[in-house]
């Protein structure tokens, strides 16, 4: 399935063979759905993704608005137990016949299962998993896994696959390692978010991933910067502040267990939305980027072989945060991938 799906890709247009080959390569490394990959790498859109997967397995498409209002009698229908087993959503009811969205519209042990349990006739209708998962979690409170955690606010226009955004500078990176400048930036004046994914996938240094990711933050937030977590400490490498470069962050120490907001978010391996207050320890780590206090604040987990090895940071007095948290996720995932296949290109070498 994940061949087909990836010849249909590249058929249309919608992925290089350089870019199928990394989505691959993820897939070894983080599981899941060849489909889930490309949505959290940013190479294709929910709404891209669920067409192709109509296409290719026949069976019509969920559309997001189907799965905005569910009436309760229609969720009634299908017993929870069921609804766990084999992650569907019904969606409608025309008669005896009773939609129902899934990943796989093939699996015919759930559809002859709940066709008899409900006395209906089942019209599969295929659903990328993202999508799916959130249903579930809206309309039965199953909670979805960590992979697929999103902050409410959605994705926002600027950010979807083949939109552009404006990128207003790239700085000094971060190599595990070294740190050190890497020269003039590479970005140019706009990116879409394919030509943010290319950059990340051929990066050849940690440094050039971490450019990446500080070029994108310029221009979503007010302010963010990017932290190494080493031996209990938490070490500034770079960071921005209303497009400029904040020269003095690569100064900036501060012990982790300190530190109550960065602790959660390493000990949770997740992202953390909170507000930096006068006198929190956290404090100290807007001030050094040039913001001033109180600051509500998002940390973002980067992690190297199960490991969280730095963090993510950024502050805005906009209201973006919310909005921007489920594409900085997108970009954080992107910057993993990215961090793993450089470690994995090193093993190899050195084998």
């Amino acid at each position: 399935m994940s061949v087909k799906l990836g010849e249909m890709l590249l058929k249309v247009g919608a992925l290089t063979k350089a870019q199928l080959d990394q989505v691959l390569q993820a897939q070894v490394i983080y599981g899941g759905r060849i489909g889930t990959n490309l949505v959290e790498m940013g190479l294709v859109t929910e709404e891209e993704l669920a067409h192709v997967l109509s296409e290719q397995m026949g069976a019509p498409c969920v559309e997001p608005a189907e799965l905005s209002a569910i009436p309760d009698q229609v969720l009634r229908l299908v017993p929870l137990e069921l609804i766990k087993r084999y992650r569907v959503v019904p969606i409608a009811v025309e008669g005896k016949r009773l939609s129902l969205a899934m990943t796989n519209p093939h699996d015919f042990k759930a559809l002859d299962e709940i066709g008899f349990v409900t006395g209906m006739v089942i019209k599969p209708r295929i659903c990328p998993e993202v999508r799916l998962n959130l249903a579930l979690e809206r309309f039965y409170r199953i909670n979805r896994p960590t992979r697929f955690i999103q902050v409410e606010g959605g994705i926002r226009t600027n950010f979807e696959a083949g939109t552009r955004m404006e990128a207003r500078s790239s700085y000094t990176a971060y190599e595990g390692r070294d740190i050190g400048p890497v020269g003039e930036p590479t970005f140019s004046d706009q990116v879409t978010v394919k030509e943010l994914a290319g950059m990340m996938s051929g990066a050849g240094s940690e440094k050039e991933v971490v450019q990446a990711l500080i070029s994108y933050i310029s221009c979503e937030f007010d302010r963010g910067g990017f932290l190494r977590l080493k031996s209990g400490m938490a070490v500034g490498v770079q960071a921005v502040a209303d497009g400029l470069p904040v020269e003095s962050f690569p100064g900036f120490q501060a012990e982790i267990e300190k530190m109550a907001h960065l602790q959660r978010m390493v000990q949770e391996k997740g992202l953390v939305i909170c507000e930096f207050a006068v006198g929190d320890a956290e404090g100290t780590l807007v001030r050094a980027m040039g913001g001033k206090l109180p600051a509500p604040a998002l940390l973002l987990p980067v992690s190297l072989g199960g490991h969280v090895v730095g963090a993510i940071c950024a502050s805005d007095s906009k209201g973006r945060l919310g909005g921007g948290a489920f594409e900085l996720q997108r970009v954080g995932v992107m910057a993993e991938l990215s961090l793993e296949m450089l470690s994995l290109r090193r093993k190899i070498q050195t084998a």
